[in-house]
């Protein structure tokens, strides 16, 4: 087959791990791949590494802008026309609507639209909201099927009409991956995550505040994103800076798990997401708020702990709850790395999107 996958941004967030490792598979497999993205990102050159084919388009960004939202759409049509692809596989808001309304136009056979969460789950005012369903009503319509990376994703709008029979559940999936040596012994709490507010890091670093004043560790955040400099001042304000390491985007973050004791992820929205199920099969504890498909991978107090969202109290004291009991945390470690391996495969999660595109 040929297949094209799209996504608007090029950087390498969870997204774009998950177009990454479905052309990395399906290249394998001996199908004819493309990508088509935003222009100057990490998933570039990781592509281009790996000798996929990657087209980008430079008007194509996240920011919204009609002039742009043109030009990129025609550029579309016209790759389109020239790659005529069996499978157009588009992912993200604006390329989803942008590439399937094109996809209809040039007649493509089949468009399928991966869904890696819904903007209108966000905080936004209430007009924004109603606006963003529209168009994703629309982006759902205009593609064959839609992939919902989890139960919660998909009953967020399977009551819409016209739609419900085009929905499809397929987990985000992950493989076995070396970690590094642990190179710093002392007690760390770490986050992996682009740096935007609806990951809650401001949740953690005000938890974070009381935290140290009873224990010694350090907290290491890894990850980039447009709230860094507010994250940075927050820590600054909250006398913090001295436990807390930024260390901005690391090539294979996941292999740095290895130096973490506790992993959190505070988010205020999320769907399925790769750094929990990456600290999950590295035997990490794990503080979740629940989220998106988040409780389909926590159980509370089973495999790990669900705290409620903007709620740094709570946080505060499961943090403490896990520092000091290092038996509930190797549990919960051991607990969720099993559930990953078993539920969570990148090779059950291949094999199912491949039965889509046929």
């Amino acid at each position: 087959m040929k297949i094209l996958y799209g996504i608007t941004k090029s950087n390498f967030g969870g997204a774009q791990r998950y177009i990454f490792d479905l052309a990395m598979e399906t290249s394998k497999q001996g199908h004819n791949v493309t990508v088509l993205c935003g222009k100057g990102g990490k998933l570039v050159e990781k592509l281009r590494e790996e000798k996929i084919k990657v087209i980008t388009l430079k008007d194509l960004e996240r920011d919204i802008s009609l002039i742009k939202e043109i030009k990129s759409f025609i550029e579309i049509v016209k790759i389109l026309k020239k790659e005529k692809p069996d499978i157009f596989h588009i992912n993200s808001s604006k390329m989803g609507g942008l590439g399937g309304l094109a996809g209809r136009l040039m007649g493509i056979k089949t468009i399928i639209f991966t869904a890696h969460g819904w903007a209108f789950n966000e905080p936004r005012p209430t007009w924004q909201k109603m606006l963003i369903k529209f168009f994703t009503w629309l982006t759902i319509l205009l593609s064959h099927k839609t992939i919902c990376v989890s139960e919660k994703t998909k009953k967020d709008v399977e009551s819409w009409l016209f739609i419900k029979e085009r929905l499809v559940v397929i987990y985000n999936g992950i493989s076995r991956f070396n970690l590094d040596i642990r190179e710093d012994k002392s007690f760390t709490v770490g986050a992996i995550s682009e740096l935007h507010r609806i990951k809650g890091l401001d949740i953690l670093l005000m938890a974070w505040s009381k935290f140290i004043k009873k224990h010694q560790a350090k907290l290491v955040i890894i990850g980039e994103g447009e709230e860094r400099r507010n994250l940075e001042n927050m820590a600054i304000k909250l006398g913090i800076s001295d436990s807390l390491i930024f260390k901005g985007f690391v090539n294979n973050a996941r292999s740095q798990l290895s130096n973490f004791d506790i992993f959190c992820m505070p988010s205020r929205s999320e769907a399925m997401p790769y750094a929990l199920l990456e600290a999950g099969l590295a035997g990490l504890a794990v503080i979740a708020t629940p989220v998106g498909g988040i409780p389909e991978i926590i159980e509370s107090g089973t495999n790990g702990i669900l705290v409620p969202t903007d709620d740094p109290e709570t946080l505060f004291s499961t943090l403490v709850l896990l520092t000091e009991n290092v038996d509930l945390r190797k549990r919960l470690g051991t607990n969720l790395k099993a559930s990953i391996q078993e539920n969570f495969s990148f090779e059950k999660m291949a094999e199912e999107t491949l039965q889509i595109y046929l």
